[in-house]
């Protein structure tokens, strides 16, 4: 009986994948995928836990989440002795059932790099788009200063090649080849981000740009349908640009095998398939530098067990990190998990400067990258005419400098925005990711919640804000705190590293909305149709019959997933901003590593803001 009450949680296999945007099944299913893995329980198999309570206030605005009852007893995180750390194993994880889970440890004694042979190291321009930008707004302000005649070419040209940078245009010949071309500060191009393993090589290439706070890739889908019961391997071409210098830390997801779980006697063939949270960890801790192409080829097991792989930047985080998914795991209306994104920017926004449009035309006004993309273009529409120019120049500079310094501190709440006092910590989707702020934190250094949640029992109260003008879905996990973590890499500091410092090691993670899926937080309201905003949104983007419409694009319907909407008030604040409150209350104590992991289910890739 005792595992009964333990392993309920194997009830997430009715549910997809880490969205989870189902809904629980019933009772007697609970109790028959209990039974799958009781019978054969492995005595190292960390053991499931219940879903999360949870209630929503009678005016609909907020959430209250109960994590599940703890697995271990009582104790100091961040002491000598952390109840949460469990020995380490070296041998491959398992399956619920003890079957090895191929390429799944990660370091050993004998080995600290376990799943890739030594990188390929390649020297590149480590230009960044933050030094270009710079750049460039130096350029304007030495013009808008200069004493002489002024004209508007130099001043348009400038203001293009700033564009050309925020939306991930090919560049002009006025700027030299530069690595990052093509990767846009505007996240719209999520439905062009989706590749294929090749079934010859069983490979797949991913390319990533690495600077500042940020992890950009050519790549947040991969569909492995090809490899799913073979292993394969994941290489990633790591650019570290200025200020990118970090420790290569690819941190896996893994399911139960779904092959093994029979679930015919307790769902039928709609089950069939379902995946269960097990393991999840880093398969490297690499340390990188400026200036260097790192290629790496990781070895991954089977893709049946794959989720998704996080690219994690400890260095400067939140928010330095960016993910991939396996699109094969679907959402909760059997979609391909690729469909959010591609519903709300289109499968192609390079497709014509009206596709473009419309999909930058999703992200809200207020984000930072669209605020200088909106005066770096009334820059360049400025005219020819001396007094003109500068007295664009003069208005619009100050406010350009201001909204690139906003863009480059996502631990900050950007311009026009501020926290709810009452609340411990405010995330805030914008511009297809996350900003965040911790009440207390300068967001100077890395972000802690620990005047918050330091044991068992503790209340963090979070503002969940959207600027964007499309649904987002917040979603809560935890990494290793619940159900425990291994300390699996090893003295890596000799080589510049920071393994045993930082690493996640292997744990067994935990998603705490289960049970009624993620919580979704409304759109915000779309702006009046000005002149201005045609211009920068894009012709007929918005109706003058409906300009608080939900859903702007007319081929996005946010129902379609799992009708989440319906589930919460469509809040705003006098603003316009999308709204709702959560109250989440621990019954554990938090991971050493991280404490609270977030990020949005539908639009995943940068947007993630996690706390430690």
């Amino acid at each position: 009986m005792m595992f009964k009450t333990t392993l309920r949680g194997l009830a997430l296999a009715a549910a997809p994948a880490a969205l989870l945007l189902g809904a629980a099944p019933a009772s007697a299913q609970l109790e028959g995928l209990n039974a799958l893995c009781i019978d054969h329980f492995q005595s190292n198999q960390q053991p499931r836990v219940p879903f999360e309570t949870r209630s929503l206030s009678a005016d609909g605005k907020t959430t209250t989440l109960t994590t599940p009852p703890p697995v271990f007893p009582e104790g100091n995180s961040f002491g000598a002795n952390p109840a949460n750390l469990i020995p380490t194993r070296y041998e491959d994880a398992e399956t619920c059932r003890g079957t090895p889970i191929p390429n799944t440890l990660p370091s050993t004694p004998e080995n600290p790099y376990n799943l890739h042979p030594d990188p390929q190291v390649t020297e590149i321009n480590r230009t960044s788009p933050t030094d270009d930008l710079d750049a460039i707004m130096d350029q304007l302000e030495a013009l808008r200063d200069t004493d002489g005649k002024l004209g508007g070419t130099a001043v348009a040209e400038l203001a293009q090649d700033a564009i050309d940078i925020i939306e991930g245009n090919p560049l002009s010949n006025r700027l030299p080849a530069r690595v990052y071309q093509g990767f846009p500060l505007l996240h719209y191009l999520g439905g062009l981000k989706t590749k294929s393993v090749d079934p010859e090589t069983k490979t797949i290439e991913v390319n990533q740009i690495w600077y500042d706070s940020h992890i950009e890739s050519d790549t947040n889908y991969i569909d492995p349908t090809v490899v799913d019961d073979e292993e394969w391997t994941m290489v990633v071409h790591a650019n570290v640009l200025n200020r990118g210098h970090e420790d290569f830390a690819p941190y896996a997801m893994f399911f139960d095998d779904p092959n093994e779980l029979d679930f015919t006697d307790v769902g039928g063939p709609n089950m069939q398939g379902r995946r269960i949270p097990n393991v999840g960890m880093d398969q490297s801790f690499f340390p990188m530098e400026e200036g260097l192409r790192y290629t790496f080829e990781i070895k991954m097991p089977p893709a049946r067990f794959w989720n998704l792989t996080y690219n994690w930047g400890w260095r400067i985080h939140p928010p330095r990190v960016q993910v991939v998914e396996n699109v094969d795991v679907p959402l909760a209306n059997g979609m391909p998990r690729n469909s959010a994104e591609i519903g709300v920017f289109g499968a192609n926004p390079r497709e014509s400067e009206e596709a473009k449009l419309k999909a930058i035309g999703m992200i809200g006004e207020m984000a930072p990258a669209k605020r200088m993309w909106t005066m770096f273009r009334a820059l360049r529409e400025a005219g020819q005419s001396d007094k003109a120019v500068r007295g664009k120049l003069s208005s619009l500079m100050p406010d350009i400098r201001q909204a690139f310094y906003d863009w480059g501190n996502r631990n900050q709440l950007p311009t026009g925005f501020e926290m709810d006092p009452d609340a411990d910590m405010t995330v805030l989707f914008l511009n297809n990711t996350i900003y965040g702020q911790v009440r207390g934190h300068d967001g100077d250094a890395q972000v802690t919640l620990e005047k918050a949640w330091t044991k068992r029992g503790d209340q963090v109260k979070i503002q969940l804000l959207n600027g964007d003008y499309y649904m987002h879905a917040y979603v809560l996990v935890d990494f290793g705190g619940l159900r425990g973590w291994e300390n699996t890499f090893h003295n890596t500091l000799p080589l510049g590293g920071a393994g045993p410092l930082f690493t996640f090691g292997r744990n067994y993670f935990w998603i705490h909305i289960a049970g009624g899926g993620p919580i979704p937080v409304p759109p915000a309201t779309p702006p009046a149709r000005t002149e201005l905003a045609a211009a920068a949104l894009g012709h007929g983007l918005f109706s003058d019959d409906h300009p608080d419409q939900a859903n702007p694009r007319g081929d996005y319907q946010f129902e379609s997933w799992g009708g989440l909407m319906k589930q919460v008030a469509q809040a705003k604040t006098a603003e316009g901003i999308g709204a709702h409150n959560l109250i989440v209350n621990l019954t554990y104590e938090p991971s050493r590593r991280l404490r609270m992991y977030q990020f949005d289910a539908l639009h995943h890739d940068v947007a993630v803001w996690s706390v430690h």
